[in-house]
């Protein structure tokens, strides 16, 4: 039997089973964008194991409460930035 899913359905983690998973919720929001320089600002201070920790997530609550959308949750927000402030 042929699997019909498209490549995206394929690259997506399986999330049941993983009730304490972390996953970004759906957005619903027609325009919703993150701006390039949005994330430049989140990746000027990259997390490395040799800053502090605390410090490092106060600056992205800094940068993240920064940006509002009325349809999007900053929580929501922060799970599609905190990749970009990691280093590696």
């Amino acid at each position: 039997m042929a699997d019909n899913r498209t490549m995206a359905q394929m690259l997506q983690a399986p999330i049941e089973g993983y009730e304490d998973a972390i996953v970004v919720p759906p957005i619903n929001a027609n325009n919703f964008e993150l701006k390039q320089t949005l994330i430049n600002l989140v990746q000027s201070n990259q997390f490395t194991r040799r800053q502090d920790p605390h410090n490092h997530l106060r600056f992205f609550n800094k940068v993240t409460f920064t940006f509002r959308h009325p349809e999007v949750p900053n929580t929501t927000v922060k799970l599609l930035l905190f990749p970009f402030s990691l280093e590696g």
